[in-house]
């Protein structure tokens, strides 16, 4: 009886550590073409936002942001299951300045490549990044063996600086943050008008397949719904700027009852609201 206890005791806590150690997974990995893989933030994870990765065939090129030292510990244990190709290249999407927690961690051996606008925001921390950079000003193409990889900075857009990332051959779309497909994500440090126009200039390149800053792998389609979202959400806060109403009658009477069950919308209402407004009503 006493084994037959232990016996209940052992498989209750196995059980136990294997949801637990499910929870702490922070990526879902997806492969989205020969040689691309998205990497999906989960939503009980420590990430942000999703990644991406391509294997070329002696090296592997890693791209996001948000990169805290446990996802990319768990992005290299994932790599190494695919390939034991090394990651060589970190492709920074953008950074949030004063989070120092974030993107400085990275494998040692890699050299990020970013915006000269994401440089800045990296300088700008008490610590200091250790890998070599390689930073540009409108856009690069890398030629990485026998793939084209294009690399487009938008000025002005979710962030100053954003990157992203197209490889045409394969029909690939990266677009970080400038995206968040079936969830609304954090856009406190947005340039509202500009981000438009930058998610018009995504929605033309007419990806096959679309990995966004949040949300599951989508297509054109994902994009345009994400810019209805950005236009009707800004529509509403202009109308209510044109009554001349406070931004705190703005907070309480706006309504978009279309988007409110998504993901995202209550906890980033606040700091959303306030970007906008405040952007909006100066121009």
């Amino acid at each position: 009886m006493q084994r037959f206890v232990l016996t209940v005791l052992l498989v209750l806590m196995l059980s136990g550590w294997g949801n637990c150690a499910e929870t702490m997974k922070n990526y879902e990995i997806h492969k989205v073409s020969d040689s691309i893989y998205a990497a999906i933030a989960l939503p009980k994870g420590k990430t942000a936002s999703n990644a991406m990765f391509i294997v070329t065939g002696n090296y592997v090129i890693l791209a996001g942001s948000h990169f805290v030292l446990e996802g990319v510990r768990e992005l290299i244990a994932e790599i190494a299951r695919i390939t034991p190709n090394p990651v060589r290249e970190v492709i920074l999407t953008h950074h949030h300045s004063g989070y120092n927690y974030i993107d400085l961690d990275l494998p040692p051996n890699a050299e990020i490549i970013t915006s000269w606008q994401t440089w800045l925001a990296l300088k700008s921390e008490y610590r200091q990044v250790k890998n070599p950079v390689t930073f540009f000003d409108k856009g690069v193409t890398l030629q990485r063996e026998n793939i084209s990889i294009i690399l487009n900075s938008i000025d002005q857009g979710h962030s100053k600086g954003d990157i992203f990332v197209y490889v045409p051959a394969e029909g690939v779309l990266f677009t970080s943050d400038l995206v968040f497909n079936g969830a609304v994500g954090y856009m406190g440090t947005g340039n509202m008008r500009e981000w438009v126009m930058g998610v018009e200039m995504l929605e033309s390149l007419d990806a096959k397949v679309v990995i966004p800053g949040v949300g599951g792998v989508t297509d054109t389609a994902g994009i345009s719904r994400f810019k209805v979202f950005l236009q009707d959400f800004l529509t509403e806060v202009l109308r209510h700027i044109e009554l001349g109403h406070s931004l705190a009658r703005t907070k309480k009477e706006f309504s978009l009852p279309q988007y409110k069950n998504l993901p995202g919308y209550k906890n980033f209402f606040d700091v959303n609201l306030e970007r906008a407004y405040s952007e909006l009503k100066e121009q």
